[in-house]
């Protein structure tokens, strides 16, 4: 039996969100410019894509569901000086001509920075998570989700380079739209393959039920940028005695692969300059629970969505339910003995 996805107004929303998103991504894909960035102050790269998707998803919310803030990572800071305006005016002209004539005025307006939401319940987007896998046509995600009260109970990823009945770890070509995966807290997770000008979730969107694990070897989403983190990840791992492999790519996506049971872990060790992004992870957090997967941080907490960061949290755990015990456990040990002796410490594991 394969349920049809239920009949919320949330989940409706945020899918036909993250399709506007979707169809203004599209038009920015047929300037050769696409994927060309610009470096943001912090040194994290932007692109027309990130901008247009963000202004799309946000004009359908601020229709929408007007009463709910989004915090968004795109900000003010991304369109400075004469190439900022330049991406911004190609991604306004993407929008427009995507949304036609339910377009905003000026779509800019959804560039503003909040990090602090207003109320209980909001929404969260990362208009292109993985956008240096979008510059090097990779694997990359859209990403949106609504939280309430702290919890992330809307989930919507629309993953253009993974295409159904292909081996989701090839990389399939964004112009075939690839797949949306959408969850709903409580009731369950879905995929499908959009179409041109598609708005809705279709009833025929096929659940997601993560199989149980047969082999012997256990497959572990890895970062294919590397780095002190992906080390140290590998570092916990390995201490868990488990036979293991790195499954590697780019943004949320790997939250869609161990839903899918194509991967069964993905975790993220806690950064020594600050916690972890909303948008970065309660998207595909909602997506892989609902398929089955146990989230979580690194000491079994659940995750606690109360500003743009994940503050009360030590890093982020998706995980096969058979081997989150011990990965927790490793986690602790490793990450206590790695804290330096002196000064306040970013990772506190409850005693």
């Amino acid at each position: 039996m394969n349920p049809t996805p239920p009949k919320d107004n949330r989940l409706e929303v945020a899918v036909e969100a993250i399709l506007a998103g979707l169809g203004a991504l599209r038009v920015i894909l047929r300037d050769p410019r696409a994927r060309e960035p610009v470096i943001k102050p912090d040194g994290s790269p932007v692109t027309a894509g990130d901008l247009a998707v963000q202004m799309a998803v946000c004009s359908v919310l601020a229709e929408k569901t007007p009463r709910w803030m989004v915090v968004g990572e795109e900000g003010e800071s991304s369109v400075l000086g004469d190439a900022g305006a330049e991406i911004l005016a190609r991604a306004v002209a993407a929008v427009g001509e995507s949304m036609g004539s339910r377009a905003p005025k000026d779509p800019s307006v959804f560039l503003a920075n909040n990090p602090k939401p207003a109320g209980s319940t909001w929404w969260t987007v990362d208009p292109i998570d993985g956008t240096k896998g979008f510059r090097s046509a990779r694997h990359y995600a859209l990403c949106l989700a609504l939280i309430e009260n702290e919890r992330a109970t809307v989930g919507v990823l629309s993953c253009p380079t993974l295409v159904l009945g292909k081996n989701l770890l090839d990389v399939g070509c964004d112009e075939q739209f690839g797949t949306v995966y959408a969850a709903l807290q409580g009731e369950g997770a879905w995929k499908f393959q959009p179409s041109q000008g598609q708005r809705h979730l279709p009833e025929t969107a096929v659940r997601l039920h993560r199989p149980k694990h047969a082999a012997s070897t256990w497959r572990v989403c890895d970062s294919i940028e590397g780095g002190s983190r992906a080390e140290r990840m590998r570092g916990i791992m390995s201490g868990t005695g488990l036979t293991w492999n790195s499954v590697s790519l780019d943004s949320q996506c790997k939250y869609a692969l161990v839903a899918e049971g194509v991967a069964d872990c993905f975790m993220r060790v806690p950064a020594s300059y600050g916690s972890e992004k909303v948008w970065d992870h309660a998207p595909g957090a909602v997506v892989a629970e609902e398929a089955g997967a146990k989230v979580s941080d690194l000491a079994g907490k659940p995750l606690i969505f109360a500003s743009d960061s994940l503050d009360q949290n030590v890093g982020t755990l998706a995980c096969d339910a058979e081997i989150v015990s011990v990965v927790c456990d490793t986690a602790e040990l490793h990450l206590r003995r790695s804290a330096k002796p002196t000064g306040p410490s970013t990772t506190e594991f409850p005693r």
